[in-house]
């Protein structure tokens, strides 16, 4: 089977857990972009199974808790000229599960949006292409053309950036959320007197409500690195505690500094 590259030779596209938040969002998304699309979810009238025999392209938009048993079923139906990706938060386990239960080509997908995203034109993807180059060629040029700003990286290096963009960084917000919650402290007041960024961040607590909890529990706790990176900032969180309540000025501005000097990093790649 040759990878598909023009309009007169267009790929099937299957999506297995189609009905659920991202499956409806890529869903619309490749049919925007004129592919035909199947899904197969619970209680739809197309197959798991299916879906792996009928479409080239298949497309795993599961949680992490079934995925290694959802390869595992349908992976070696898949023939050796197709294409599996996935939509999951992490990588290594995920990658590592779709080629040992394969022989297609395989990449990891991570869109790093919501689906609240009305479309995916400056959104971000990371990639980690593990077996094959011809889909990848493909699947990478299709989100490009439409906007897509793609990463390409390894499985183990997106998953450590992930212990720091997703696992710490919510850890953040839930932290924050939940003092704001138990102090009982009057919302409104909080809001009326925010700065900009105290008030960007409290849009983001906001944001929570839209997430599955499950899913970010699955983040948290799935990801090998979080405990390391969540262990080297709680031991930061003690240092500058103990900086403030000893009262001690000149540490404060010492750290202040390195953390602009970093801040200074940050403008100059972006």
């Amino acid at each position: 089977m040759s990878c598909p590259m023009n309009a007169a030779n267009l790929p099937r596209v299957g999506i297995i857990g189609g009905l659920g938040n991202m499956g409806r969002w890529f869903a619309k998304f490749l049919r925007d972009a004129g592919l035909p699309v199947l899904i197969s979810d619970l209680n739809t009238e197309l197959s798991s199974e299916d879906l792996a025999q009928k479409c080239q392209v298949l497309i795993l938009s599961v949680p992490m808790e079934v995925f290694p048993e959802v390869v595992a079923s349908i992976g070696p139906l898949l023939p050796e000229g197709s294409f599996m990706t996935d939509l999951c938060s992490l990588k290594e386990t995920q990658v590592a599960c779709m080629l040992e239960h394969t022989s297609c080509e395989v990449v990891g997908t991570h869109p790093l949006f919501g689906p609240a995203e009305e479309s995916i034109r400056g959104r971000r993807v990371a990639l980690c292409p593990c077996r094959g180059k011809r889909w990848f060629g493909w699947w990478e040029g299709l989100l490009r053309q439409h906007g897509a700003i793609t990463s390409v990286t390894t499985p183990e290096k997106h998953d450590h950036a992930m212990a720091w963009v997703q696992a710490l960084n919510h850890f953040m917000l839930i932290c924050l959320g939940k003092a704001l919650y138990e102090d009982g402290i009057d919302i409104q007041q909080i809001l009326a007197l925010a700065t900009p960024s105290f008030e960007r961040q409290m849009e983001i607590v906001a944001r929570l409500s839209y997430q599955d909890p499950g899913l970010y529990a699955t983040i948290q706790m799935s990801n090998p690195y979080t405990a390391e990176v969540l262990d080297n900032f709680g031991q930061y969180e003690k240092d500058l505690r103990k900086i403030i309540r000893e009262q001690d000025r000149p540490d404060f501005i010492e750290l202040f500094k390195q953390v602009q000097d970093l801040g200074r990093r940050l403008l100059l790649e972006r």
